[in-house]
């Protein structure tokens, strides 16, 4: 069942983000270029009666946040969906396997609370309903962690299994101030520390896209 919020923008379309090109998999440069603003090229497209918003937001946070509001404002009111890669902080966490956000946390910020934003139940369900994976921590890093000590510091922001990115926080905190639901799904690559540089030039072609390419599916799941 919808919340209250989710129901108020179930007129709009859905919003599909991303870091990096590859990461749009087989949504990259569909569509008509409807809106470009800030420096974000958004294209959108239908599939299905479902109206798909899709933008490049670069690395970070910075870039992350204005792009989820410039997606909001060309009319992705109905959910921001956040794809991409990530590297696993906890063991458990293989590369290859496709991780749910259960949590995101902007784990630079050397505050007490108020860092940690949580995806709409509904949307996340039903990704999970099409997406097997488990359900884990995502850890919003202003730069990637390579070394063990960082992946230590980084790992104790969130209890349980985590992995660490650079957007989605930022992505999910701008949703929520816009009152759009969120929900987000990455593709391991690596196991953040050393070596992970090597893991991720090697792995990136092949899991860049596999979050993506599984939009199709959870539009199908929320339509039935």
């Amino acid at each position: 069942m919808l919340t209250m919020t989710e129901q108020r923008h179930s007129a709009g379309g859905f919003g599909l983000i991303s870091a990096l090109p590859a990461e749009l998999g087989s949504w990259g440069g569909r569509g008509e270029v409807v809106a470009q603003a800030g420096g974000f090229e958004i294209r959108r497209s239908a599939h299905e009666g479902d109206e798909v918003f899709t933008c490049v937001c670069g690395v970070g946070k910075v870039s992350a946040a204005l792009a989820a509001q410039a997606l909001i404002h060309a009319g992705a009111q109905r959910g921001i969906l956040v794809v991409g890669t990530c590297g696993a902080l906890t063991r458990g966490v293989e590369a290859g396997a496709l991780v749910h956000c259960g949590v995101a946390v902007q784990a630079d910020l050397a505050l007490e609370g108020g860092h940690a934003v949580r995806p709409a139940p509904s949307l996340l369900e039903a990704w999970e309903g099409v997406v097997e994976g488990p359900r884990v921590g995502f850890l919003t890093a202003d730069r990637a962690v390579m070394s063990p000590w960082r992946r230590w510091r980084a790992r104790r922001r969130v209890p349980g299994p985590c992995v660490a990115e650079m957007e989605t926080a930022a992505i999910g905190a701008a949703a929520e101030a816009f009152g759009v639901p969120w929900a987000a799904l990455r593709a391991v690559t690596d196991h953040a520390g050393w070596g992970s540089h090597q893991a991720f030039r090697k792995r990136y072609p092949v899991q860049a896209g596999r979050a993506a390419d599984t939009v199709k599916g959870l539009l199908a799941q929320i339509r039935a």
